[in-house]
């Protein structure tokens, strides 16, 4: 049962206690029985009508039906110390009733088992004499193991079955004895001339006391009130004003019983007046007796002070006989009882004990309307009865209404006086009796009862039907609301009759007075339970921000009494506080705490929520979460609040809390984003020295739990935004990989001409951000790789990372790094080696990486800098502002950050060569220019397959085979191959040597070998690897060739060209030479060639008659491609004593004019002689066919004209007739195409005649300038 709840005062205390040996899973399963099925037991008690019970004297045992009930309230521990004063003022606190619970399942219950339980019995008796009732309760397989031959025992089968009958048929009868035994309690009260009330000095007089040394002296007087403790208060030097002004002033005294220093019936020390103190400091003594400072007054009213206080005596007697008959189920006797005698303490002004007889009056008609029993709210519990106004119209109407309806008056006029009433009970406990005032706790507790109460009243609209009392009577939790809901407790008056109901705003001012100070002296216990119970009050009002600031307030105290509890234990113990958890607890103890601290982590969380405070799971989580925004809460108070927190349970010790609430204070530290590229602006709340005690929290709570055997409580990282970037290293050197198809692109790409690009002009296929394609790094199957991993540190303090390794969609990358430290604000890059065991494709999507003293945790990679920004509007105000969760998330992509994904293909296993001699490469070769020198490479296959060395080429173009140099020497075409090395096989461990040759080159002094290769069983695998060899070199010139030109034929053939060069000697010996054109057919033409020997820097001038047609060449060849055909057919090569080479003339420089002519124009002209005959008579006709063909793109309109050679036009009618023109126009002709035109001449006179064929553009115009490209042939007809 609820401590807090509104019928507490009706509640009888049970004490609940293991007896010999039981476990403690056995026992508290009993306790929660207990509280779950026996806390409600209705009056008559069932079947006791067979028992033995002598019920002559006991008047409290009902023997007829009755509507009461008997609610039992179960506790394993005493009430404290101050609790236990204030019986039988709140006869409730006291416990009446105590219960051994003894298990006997296991074993028979023997003879020395009957002794044993006899003797239980007898120490609980010697134990708690003070308590009504005590009985064993045991646990019993059946009922025929004995236990009614005990004497005060009572058998309970069944305990583990839920609602099994036997444990409220145990009780009925517990309850039919104890209600035997309270009978005769209550005549021993009844008995009793008065009753003192608990108390302790009023504040306001022991403010005055302490300040005054001269009246610091205890003195004695009259009074029903109990002693005072010299500790009760706590200093009060400092003047501070009492916590709460808003409480109303004490009552005014009414008689000179109540006034400080008047005679009363108690001869107890209690503090006195102030004129006694001046009366005492005259005579010089420093105590009096009651005696003395009582004033004898004769004759005021109708009784003198000796009559009011038996009068008195028995009104406070009456109420607490009321009490009595109302925790027995007595209700309706009760509130007779109650209503007589609070009557009599009003009248004489007992303030205290009229508070106390109007709260079980309350309690009783509550406890009548719930069970349906007729009463009449008496007119003392209607305050505002007697007023004519608008409370009295209402109680009017709603009578009527509901008279009319049929329902109970008294139930609703109790409901309209609730709200006066408890004003009324609250204010008259907060008067005083004199100098003496009640303990805190009670009018504390008060405040609470009463607050529960109005909030049930107003959430049931003003109208409290036994329906509706169902939840306040079984403390059930159905009315509470969440902070999480809106409330529907009613701010306005109910419909009935418009009654104004208090609103929340006047409840939460009730609860605010009951909150504790360290002032009011409670003990640790009562002001923990003060706080929890105005907690849970503001949560059922909805008052979220109030109800977190109280739990931080309990949780403050909790922590002070833990760690107090754990330094007195260490004492006891004579070892240090910090080694108290290593000897008194075990992983047992830890986990049993971390498994019941189940209510305390929701509490915690609820706070935190509240605050707006992000919590960090207790629990190993994959995906890390990330805080979205900044708006709610302040850091300074969530930093607080996470202090007090982790303190308490640093204290508990729950290490799952520790681990928790000190990450999250972490996290609240840093600044939670992924830091740009400079670290300067990176801002944390708390100090480096913080953080640094922070960190090692962290650690030894780790170490300790571990050393304890509990080894997965660990940590979750406080930084979500770890990994940055993660980039493969590609392999290179040696052991690159590289495009097969992409071999020889290089080398393509750097003859291609540069084309100029207008800037101004918008290119669809540029690159722009987010348009880029997305890079694939290539890994190589079993060969490690390395993996460059950036993490971000914006923390002040280091971190050591244990392990670390790529997550991945697809295939596993298994890696290996050495343990490393990432240090405090920075960006540090992490190097892993990784290694694929299979060949495909997958995708890294983050890091699995684990700190020390952190769970495994995998890191999305976040590339872009992000960080929680405030909004910039301010759409809710409170509560209503806070983002679900906190604005805690573990999707990246609701913060708009869209996570890298690094993509990586696995290729086939390759294997790998190394050179092994590089001594002559890298000693340098003396080369003359053209001169050629074997050398040879040995390589060996370090990997573990076979390799296929399928190219071999070099950057400088001299490396040569051995064939190849020859045939180039000598002058002879051959085809020139891609490698200068044969197609080779090595297998794994196996050496190879490669001879070749290197040719000198003027200009060049280094080339690098490239050996090509792939696995044997590999075929045409795209991806290769090349082992490179520099070759150095140091090329002097020997013979070398200036000044090429390039001219027609002399004797006018238009298929030969004449080429004329300079050579030179630049060697200082004679050199031979040799030139000829290596097309022209041997040795027919060895007449073309020339060759002779020149002495040091002779030069000499060349002329080669060169076979040259248009057909050889295309029109649409590039000028660079025309002169490296032509020159390739010319040959030059030199000997010097042992040395011999040949000139490279690729290199030559030729003119526009030389280049044109060997290209030649983009028609083509033949000319022949129809026939096929050569020579033509005299006077006879002769057709001469032109031939056109078009070697380039589609022309337009040509001209073909014939020209006589040697004549003029004035006497080329005298040498030759013509049948038609000369001059032909022809249409455009198009890629291809071929034309003929056809001309008819008739020579007049005998001998050679020559006709030039000239085709060009045709030109309109009588002008006519002749530009662009021109055709020409020649033809000799001999004329007989």
């Amino acid at each position: 049962m609820d401590s807090f709840s509104t019928l507490r005062p009706a509640q009888i205390s049970v004490l609940v206690l293991g007896v010999g040996q039981i476990t403690r899973d056995t026992f508290i399963q009993c306790l929660r029985r207990l509280q779950q099925e026996a806390s409600v037991l209705p009056l008559p008690l069932a079947d006791l009508a067979h028992t033995a019970i002598d019920a002559d004297h006991a008047f409290l045992l009902p023997s007829n039906p009755s509507p009461g009930s008997l609610i039992y309230s179960y506790s394993p521990s005493l009430p404290s110390a101050q609790q236990a004063q204030l019986p039988p003022y709140e006869l409730y606190r006291e416990p009446l009733l105590v219960l051994g619970v003894v298990d006997a399942r296991s074993n028979a219950i023997k003879d020395s088992a009957k002794k044993e339980l006899e003797g239980a019995s007898a120490y609980l008796k010697e134990r708690h004499p003070r308590v009504v009732h005590r009985q064993l309760l045991v646990l019993a397989r059946d009922d025929k193991q004995g236990v009614s031959e005990i004497s005060n025992a009572i058998a309970i089968t069944n305990i583990e079955t839920h609602n099994d009958p036997s444990l409220r048929e145990a009780m009925s009868l517990v309850s039919a004895r104890f209600l035997v035994e309270f009978s005769t309690y209550a005549k021993a009260v009844q008995a009793s001339p008065t009753i003192q009330t608990p108390g302790q000095t009023a504040r306001n007089l022991q403010r005055t006391s302490s300040l005054r040394d001269d009246e610091r002296s205890a003195r004695t007087g009259s009074g029903a009130g109990t002693p005072v403790s010299a500790t009760v208060s706590s200093p009060t030097e400092h003047g501070s004003p009492s916590r709460f002004p808003s409480k109303a002033p004490p009552h005014p005294a009414t008689s000179f019983d109540q006034i400080p220093g008047a005679g009363a019936t108690s001869n107890s020390p209690r503090p006195d007046s102030r004129s006694s103190n001046q009366s005492s400091s005259t005579t010089g003594r420093s105590k009096r007796t009651a005696s003395q400072d009582r004033v004898s007054v004769q004759g005021f009213g109708s009784s003198t002070s000796q009559g009011k206080a038996r009068v008195r005596g028995k009104a406070r007697v009456g109420i607490v006989l009321g009490s009595i008959y109302m925790m027995a189920g007595h209700w309706s006797e009760a509130l007779t009882i109650l209503v007589e005698h609070t009557n009599k303490a009003r009248s004489l002004g007992d303030h205290l004990w009229h508070a106390k007889g109007l709260e079980h009056l309350l309690v009783c008609m509550i406890l009548l309307a719930w069970s349906g029993t007729e009463f009449q709210v008496p007119s003392l519990c209607d305050p505002v009865a007697e007023r004519t106004g608008s409370s009295t119209l209402a109680r009017s109407a709603a009578d009527a209404r509901l008279a009319a309806e049929g329902m109970q008056r008294q139930i609703v006029r109790l409901s309209v006086v609730i709200p006066d009433l408890v004003r009324l009970i609250l204010s008259l406990y907060r008067s005083g009796e004199g100098a003496l005032e009640l303990p805190f706790v009670v009018h504390s507790e008060a405040a609470v009862r009463a607050s529960r109460l109005l909030t049930i009243l107003i959430s049931a609209g003003g109208e409290l039907t036994p329906a509706k009392l169902w939840p306040l009577i079984l403390n059930s939790s159905r009315s509470q609301n969440s902070d999480h809901e809106d409330t529907t407790l009613t701010r306005q008056s109910s419909g009935i009759g418009r009654v104004k109901l208090p609103s929340r705003a006047v409840v939460a001012d009730i609860l605010a007075q009951a909150m504790p100070s360290n002032e009011e002296g409670l003990s640790t216990i009562d002001h923990i339970r003060i706080l929890a119970g105005i907690a849970s009050s503001y949560a059922v009002l909805g008052f979220a921000r109030k109800k977190a600031v109280v739990i931080k307030d309990l949780v403050i105290r909790l922590t002070q009494a833990l760690v107090q509890a754990r330094k007195l234990g260490a004492a006891e113990m004579g070892i240090h506080p910090a080694a108290s958890l290593s000897v008194e607890s075990g992983a047992e103890t830890l986990l049993s705490i971390a498994e019941e601290s189940g209510g305390i982590n929701d509490l915690m969380k609820d706070a935190s929520n509240i605050y707006g405070a992000a919590l960090v799971p207790v629990s190993r989580s994959s995906p890390p979460s990330y805080i979205t925004s900044k708006a709610f809460g302040s850091p300074a108070l969530k930093r607080d609040l996470l202090r007090d927190l982790s303190g308490f349970c640093e204290a508990s010790p729950d290490p799952y809390g520790v681990l928790s609430l000190t990450t999250s204070l972490l996290r609240i530290a840093g600044p939670s984003a992924a830091i740009g590229a400079a670290m300067d602006g990176t801002t944390n709340l708390f100090t480096r020295e913080d953080q640094m005690d922070l960190g090692t929290v962290i650690h030894r709570t780790v170490a300790v739990s571990r050393h304890l055997g509990l080894t997965d409580v660990q940590a979750v990282y406080w930084d979500p935004f770890l990994v940055r970037r993660i980039e493969i290293l590609q392999p290179a050197g040696q052991r690159a990989v590289i495009d097969r198809s992409k071999i020889h692109m290089a080398e393509k790409v750097a003859d291609r001409p540069l084309e100029p690009g207008n800037p101004f002009l918008y290119d669809p296929s540029a690159s722009r951000p987010g348009t880029a394609a997305e890079q694939t790094f290539l890994l190589v199957q079993n060969e490690e790789s390395e993996c460059i991993i950036t993490l971000q540190n914006p923390f002040d303090i280091p971190v050591d990372i244990e392990s670390l390794e790529l997550v991945t969609e697809g295939m596993d990358l298994y890696s290996h790094h050495m343990p490393t430290t990432l240090g405090p604000l920075r960006f540090q890059q992490v190097v892993l080696m990784i290694c694929p065991r299979s060949a495909g494709t997958t995708k890294i999507i983050g890091c699995r990486v684990k700190m020390q003293g952190c769970y495994p945790q995998i890191f999305p990679i976040v590339a872009s800098a992000w960080s929680a920004t405030e909004p910039l509007t301010l759409k809710d105000l409170g509560l209503a502002a806070r983002l679900p969760e906190n604005g805690v998330t573990q999707d990246l992509k609701e913060l708009g950050i869209e996570p890298d994904v690094i993509s990586a293909t696995v290729i086939d296993e390759l294997p790998t060569l190394t050179l092994e001699n590089t001594a002559q490469l890298q000693s340098g070769l003396m080369l003359l220019e053209g001169e050629s020198r074997s050398l040879e490479l040995v390589l060996r296959n370090t990997g573990k397959i076979t390799a296929t060395v399928f190219e071999a080429t070099d950057t400088g173009d001299v490396l040569r085979r051995d064939d190849e140099h020859k045939l180039k020497v000598r002058g002879l075409k051959h085809k020139r191959s891609k490698s200068f090395l044969p197609t080779t096989t090595v297998k794994p461990g196996d050496c190879i040597t490669f001879r070749f040759r290197v040719e000198g080159r003027a200009g060049l002094s280094k080339t690098q070998a490239n050996f090509y290769y792939s696995a044997a069983d590999a075929g045409d695998s795209k991806h290769v690897r090349v082992v490179s060899a520099p070759v150095v070199m140091t090329v002097n010139a020997a013979l070398q060739v200036h000044n090429v030109d390039i001219t027609p034929s002399r004797e006018h053939d238009t298929d030969s060209v004449l080429v004329t060069f300079d050579i030179r000697n630049a060697w200082p010996k004679s050199v031979f030479y040799e030139c000829f054109n290596k097309m022209a057919p041997r040795p027919q033409d060895m007449a073309n060639a020339q060759e002779g020997q020149l002495s040091p820097g002779e030069i000499r001038r060349m002329q080669l008659d060169v076979r040259h047609s248009s057909k050889d060449t295309d029109y649409e060849d590039d000028m660079d491609s025309v002169r490296r055909k032509f020159l390739d057919q010319l040959h030059v090569s030199w000997r010097v004593e042992e040395h011999s080479g040949y000139v490279d003339l690729l290199s030559q420089v030729l003119s526009a004019e030389s280049l044109d002519l060997l290209r030649g124009p983009p028609v083509k002209l033949m000319l022949d002689i129809s026939g096929g005959v050569s020579s033509a008579g005299v006077g006879s006709f002769v057709t001469i066919t032109a031939k056109l063909l078009n070697r380039g793109k589609a022309t337009g309109p040509l001209s073909v004209q014939l020209i006589p050679r040697g004549t003029d036009s004035a006497r080329e009618e005298r040498r030759l007739a013509t049948a038609g023109t000369l001059r032909r126009m022809l249409s455009p002709m198009a890629e291809g195409e071929e034309a003929t035109v056809e001309f008819v001449l008739c020579p007049l006179l005998a001998g050679n005649l020559e006709v030039d064929g000239v085709a060009r553009p045709a030109q309109i115009g009588r002008h006519v300038v002749n530009e662009g490209w021109t055709s020409r042939r020649t033809l000799s007809i001999e004329v007989r």
